[in-house]
């Protein structure tokens, strides 16, 4: 994998130890989740794939503190996660920015949450924005924005605050083709550039294996990690030749048919 960051070794970003969750419901019991095993190195980008309903975004809620898991453990930097914090930054597909707040105030505002300083604040809000190539729309509102312009505030406004850990919750999954494959190529860049841990849920493979560089597929309800591949795809000649590469291909078609045995297995 080509870029300015190498994943380091040494204890996990995150690491999960027969983790599961289910739910109680009309008198019966749903087993959503696990066990799942799943280590993630520090500066590693991995995508989680698998057929619909296998608890995808279940363990992605888990590690962002907003779920509790029935059973096992999960770790961030070696540490048990509690409930949410600012070492882990989520992006949801719905964008979830503030419609009363314009560009600039919905980039600030985990910052003030911090209580950062005004001027250190107005710094680091000026540098996402030119980061996420958005000059001259400061003031805008959200309402005045295209779908992938809010999607480049909502990253940009996780990536301000400098979490640890990236969690992605389909963030590209509303978006038309084109812009998906911008917005793909934007994401790339900025953890290329900040070496930050990332773990996206998706349910694109072609999406997964274009952007990470470890791709895990889980089972089918309850689900658990069943087969994970490495990705080593150099992105220098540009997104065409890494699309059309022979490397690229053979493993999209693993991963797939991985996800196919998968869903299957569900029906």
């Amino acid at each position: 994998m080509d870029g300015d960051f190498v994943p380091g070794a040494g204890i996990s970003a995150i690491e999960s130890r027969g983790l599961t969750r289910s739910f109680e419901g009309k008198g019966a019991r749903v087993d959503a989740l696990g066990p799942v095993d799943l280590r993630i190195a520090p500066g590693e980008f991995v995508s989680i794939v698998g057929p619909s309903g296998c608890g995808k975004s279940t363990f992605l809620y888990i590690l962002g503190g907003f779920l509790q898991a029935s059973a096992g453990s999960l770790l961030c930097n070696g540490r048990p996660i509690t409930g949410p914090g600012v070492d882990r930054g989520i992006v949801f597909q719905e964008y979830a920015l503030f419609p009363w707040l314009s560009v600039a105030d919905n980039i600030a505002y985990g910052l003030r949450m911090k209580g950062t300083p005004e001027k250190e604040l107005r710094e680091r809000v000026a540098a996402a924005i030119a980061m996420i190539g958005l000059g001259g729309f400061e003031t805008r509102f959200p309402r005045e924005l295209s779908g992938g312009m809010k999607q480049r505030v909502a990253l940009a406004r996780t990536f301000v605050y400098e979490p640890d850990i990236l969690l992605l919750d389909e963030p590209f999954g509303a978006l038309d083709s084109q812009t998906r494959e911008l917005m793909q190529d934007e994401l790339l860049k900025l953890w290329r550039a900040s070496g930050k841990t990332v773990l996206m849920v998706t349910h694109d493979v072609a999406e997964a294996v274009y952007l990470s560089n470890r791709v895990c597929v889980m089972s089918a309800r309850p689900g658990r990690v069943v087969e994970s591949f490495d990705v080593a795809l150099d992105h220098a000649p540009g997104r065409e030749a890494v699309m059309l590469s022979d490397d690229y291909r053979a493993l999209h078609d693993q991963v797939w048919l991985a996800v196919r045995r998968q869903a299957g297995a569900a029906r």
